[in-house]
């Protein structure tokens, strides 16, 4: 009976311990998946973060105006100026200018490289983040592109004139191979701790499987350690050997209700171990939908927000408004006051959009530049929300700030109509417009055409 009984343990314990690592791996897959794409959000919003940044310190106007005859200028120098120190002070490979000449032909403008620079007016490879940055919205390569200088990711945003129009776009450049380095870098150390893990797990199983009844005593005793109850293990097993042999009946209850114990405590280890596996896997999903200075939305929470629209407009179910905000004189805060007071601008900006909006509802893809999505809100429910905007603003405007510059936001918003809209870019289209508008008005109002 004591072989039986034995043998009934051992083969219930490694059943435990082959569910432990079936879960280890699925849960290192799922947790490869997340951070991989939590790190590939990550830099791509770095990317952007750099070349909105840098299409904010240029004049959209001044952009426009340039052609090859125009090198050694002053205002060619100016954005050189600006590249220039972009290029030596960020970890970068390139950043340059591209013009648009229609028809999804882009070309070299302006170009600080030293060594083998772009042309003006020689072509640059096409790509879906060019042409999306050529109408207005920054972008960023989700697949590496080859040219004559080699193979890479690339950001795009688009340099505005004093009217809205996209004068040129500034494109950072990063390496293919360094990208695809921290990726595998990240890859590698989750599957180095699911091997780790899973040979911590199969070294348990030979142990249980060469032992059998006494090596699974052994392996109860320290489980059980860990817990501080080794000694009362120990004494527990050896009044169970002083007992007399038991009607057979009474033998195997006994038997039942002494494994229902020890798998319970084995549980209990079990879902130690994945709830620390979750809170892992729950920091990364953080990080890659939250954007770093703000704590609002970022890229990826603003993407599948638009995704959970589309499928919502496709079912003919969907309700919603977009706002879109972007803060004036933020350049002259940076300039005046330099980056970190802008930062500071910025945070008390999306302090206030949230206290209005929710937390939940407002996302920053980079740069000044603030979206709102809205469920089930009319146009009414949005002026309400500018007039409660402005009424924070003011109050936000009477306390003391670092940066002095008055915090002021351009903002324009649009209803879905489902009559009319055949998607989400439609009714975000007509926001910007108007925000761009609203935008225009305030420049006017201060006798400044630029942003």
């Amino acid at each position: 009976m004591k072989t039986k009984k034995s043998g009934r343990i051992s083969g219930l314990m490694i059943l435990v311990i082959i569910f432990l690592l079936v879960v280890n791996v699925t849960l290192g897959f799922f947790m490869t998946r997340q951070a991989s794409n939590a790190l590939i959000s990550l830099i791509q919003n770095r990317m952007l973060d750099i070349s909105n940044t840098a299409a904010d310190m240029l004049d959209g106007d001044a952009l426009l105006r340039l052609n090859a005859e125009d090198q050694g200028s002053e205002e060619y120098q100016e954005v050189m100026e600006i590249l220039t120190y972009f290029q030596d002070n960020i970890a970068l490979k390139y950043i340059y200018c591209i013009k648009d000449k229609g028809n999804k032909e882009f070309v070299f403008s302006v170009d600080p490289t030293v060594e083998d620079p772009g042309e003006f007016g020689s072509p640059i490879v096409y790509t879906d983040a060019l042409y999306s940055a050529s109408l207005g919205k920054a972008d960023v390569d989700d697949v590496p592109y080859k040219d004559a200088w080699g193979t890479f990711y690339s950001a795009y945003s688009p340099v505005f004139t004093s009217d809205g129009r996209v004068g040129g776009i500034v494109a950072v450049d990063f390496s293919a191979e360094w990208y695809e380095d921290q990726l595998k870098s990240l890859i590698g150390t989750v599957i180095i701790v699911a091997v780790l893990s899973m040979g911590i797990g199969i070294a348990i199983v030979v142990i249980l499987t060469r032992r059998k009844r006494k090596q699974y005593g052994v392996l109860y005793g320290r489980l059980n350690a860990l817990a501080g109850k080794v000694e009362e293990l120990v004494k527990e097993v050896e009044l169970r050997n002083e007992y007399p042999i038991a009607k057979e009946d009474e033998q195997e209850e006994a038997e039942e209700q002494g494994r229902g114990g020890e798998i319970e405590d084995l549980g209990s280890k079990i879902e130690s171990m994945q709830e620390e596996l979750r809170k892992h896997i729950s920091r990364i999903h953080k990080q890659a939908y939250l954007d770093s200075l703000t704590g609002v939305g970022n890229r990826a929470a603003y993407d599948a927000k638009i995704e959970s629209l589309e499928k919502d407009i496709t079912e003919k179910k969907a309700s919603f408004a977009v706002a879109v905000l972007d803060m004036n004189g933020l350049k002259v805060i940076n300039d005046n006051y330099g980056h970190e007071r802008g930062d500071l601008a910025l945070i008390d900006a999306a302090e206030v959009l949230k206290a209005v909006f929710g937390k939940e509802n407002l996302f920053r893809i980079g740069g000044d530049e603030f979206f709102v999505i809205v469920r089930n809100a009319s146009e009414e429910d949005m002026e309400r929300h500018f007039a409660e905007l402005d009424q924070k603003l003011a109050e936000t405007n009477q306390k003391e700030k670092s940066y002095v510059q008055e915090l002021s936001l351009s903002k324009g918003s649009a209803v879905y109509r489902p009559q009319e809209d055949a998607d989400f870019k439609e009714v975000f289209k007509r926001a910007d417009l108007v925000m761009y508008e609203d935008k225009r008005a305030y420049y006017v109002k201060r006798g400044d055409r630029r942003r």
